[in-house]
């Protein structure tokens, strides 16, 4: 697929640069895992997008600048949330849902699917993922959907 055509072909849609093979080994030795191909695909070509405040997150490029949200946001929450290593983040909604893609430390899977999982406050008062449910059967049916979310929307 190519993505950033398909992002290109709406004007309300956000987009940084795409990632280098360096900027996506960077990803994978920081959280210990091997990107799917087709997320790596995403990564070069648009390297991350939102429409309003729904991200996919990735890498967020600009001239002079780099940043991981998918680093940092993945760490995060595998600390305070205990967030297994077989997923990586691609958006969170704060204390309330996070959208998930299954990964693999072992081998690089072609795709795999997508998850989402509720995040609540038990009655301890302390914050949990509950069990990941599949929401798309690949990436790309993720993406589908998020370009849906940003059409719906004009």
């Amino acid at each position: 697929m190519n993505y950033l055509r398909r992002l290109k072909q709406s004007g309300e849609f956000e987009y940084s640069l795409g990632a280098n093979a360096d900027e996506i080994k960077h990803i994978e030795d920081e959280l210990g895992i091997l990107l799917p191909e087709v997320y790596v695909d995403f990564l070069s070509e648009c390297g991350s997008c939102n429409y309003g405040d729904v991200y996919i997150n990735g890498i967020y490029k600009e001239e002079g600048s780099i940043s991981y949200p998918v680093v940092t946001l993945t760490k995060q929450l595998r600390e305070d949330l205990h967030l297994s290593e077989d997923f990586i983040v691609l958006h969170y909604e704060v204390d309330e849902f996070l959208t998930l893609y299954k990964v693999s430390n072992r081998v690089r899977l072609k795709d795999a699917k997508v998850f989402g999982a509720e995040v609540c406050c038990n009655d301890k008062g302390i914050f949990e993922i509950y069990k990941p449910t599949p929401m798309f059967d690949s990436f790309d049916a993720y993406f589908e959907d998020f370009l849906a979310l940003g059409e719906e929307e004009e």
